[in-house]
């Protein structure tokens, strides 16, 4: 079985999360997807803080570009937020070849159209399922189960962050 190697950059919630579901289930993950998957690397503004998940010195990375310049890995996940430092980072990765995973909004809104056709030029992909309808498998199901349909548009408040924008809006004028 082939090793997928990952670098996860962004160590808060949701990266937490990332790390002790692939480390809680890798086995199960590795039988369904045929592929073992290990974090290699790793990156979040504070070593030191205090956090639910043990990782071992080895694998942190001093800087995002040492994580994104790495030839083993195949997977860069960023979880960082922010649009200016993930803009680049996502950018750099996706020239070098490699898969971007990401759960932020803000630079898919601001940057998407951008890193998408990156992407393509370089023939690889930026899955963003995290940052969609609340971890909701919607864009898989849109792309692969529904492809010989044509959707024009869908309408409705699909996670927190949109209920609180419009509710915001509606409030403040």
């Amino acid at each position: 079985m082939q090793t997928v190697n990952v670098g996860l950059i962004g160590l808060g919630t949701v990266g937490q999360g990332v790390f002790k579901h692939l480390e809680r289930n890798g086995r199960l993950l590795s039988e369904r997807i045929g592929h073992r998957i290990r974090v290699t690397r790793v990156l979040a503004r504070s070593r030191t803080k205090k956090r639910g998940i043990s990782i071992a010195a080895p694998l942190w990375a001093k800087t995002w570009q040492e994580i994104v310049a790495d030839d083993s890995i195949q997977i860069v996940v960023e979880l960082m937020g922010g649009t200016t430092e993930a803009r680049k980072l996502v950018s750099q990765a996706l020239k070098g070849g490699k898969i971007v995973v990401t759960a932020n909004k803000a630079l898919l809104a601001e940057h998407g159209e951008e890193l998408f056709a990156l992407a393509r030029k370089h023939n690889t992909a930026i899955y963003f399922e995290a940052s969609v309808a609340g971890g909701i498998p919607i864009i898989k199901a849109l792309n692969e189960g529904l492809v010989a349909n044509r959707i024009l548009s869908l309408h409705g408040i699909v996670n927190g962050t949109c209920n609180y924008i419009l509710s915001e809006m509606t409030r403040t004028g």
